[in-house]
């Protein structure tokens, strides 16, 4: 069996329903992108749909003399241990922005912070149980893009796990 040289076969050419169909996919997929930039912003700066998304967190530059603002998650155990609980896949599995992007609901209703403590309790189970969960956010202000060292801490939320852990 004898492969053909390429440089003397000649290009075979799509017919007029694979050309059709790629289009038509092609199509697609470009409104379904151009949706999900419209969408999600339209109605609240949400990035809820990720990767399609607005992905707003890329979207703005910080200012160089401004303020950088961040949460964190300040776990209590019982015997008034304080434990920080790290935003990442290798800590409870919730990344920081997945906390920052909610914020706001956190905090007007922090028993949404359950899923954290069950998140902690699920990964950590030979470590004391949390008691508390405090959600903060520290401000730093920046001069020439470094910190300046003024940093503010304030408490957002507290969350109060229940006896026996959280179901």
């Amino acid at each position: 069996m004898s492969l053909d040289d390429p440089r003397t076969v000649a290009p075979r050419r799509l017919g007029t329903t694979a050309r059709t169909w790629r289009i038509a996919v092609a199509a697609a997929a470009l409104v379904v992108l151009l949706v999900a930039q419209l969408v999600p912003t339209t109605f609240k700066n949400t990035n809820d749909w990720f990767p399609l998304g607005s992905l707003s967190q890329y979207a703005f530059a910080t200012n160089p003399d401004g303020t950088v603002r961040s949460a964190f998650i300040i776990g209590t155990t019982a015997d008034g241990h304080d434990v920080k609980v790290w935003l990442d896949q290798m800590g409870i599995g919730v990344g920081h922005a997945e906390i920052e992007g909610q914020l706001q609901r956190i905090v007007d209703d922090p028993e949404l912070l359950a899923g954290v403590a069950r998140a902690y309790a699920w990964r950590y189970p030979h470590r004391p149980p949390l008691a508390t969960l405090t959600l903060k956010r520290s401000t730093k202000k920046l001069h020439d893009g470094r910190p300046t060292g003024d940093e503010s801490v304030e408490v957002l939320a507290v969350y109060h796990v229940p006896a026996g852990g959280v179901q």
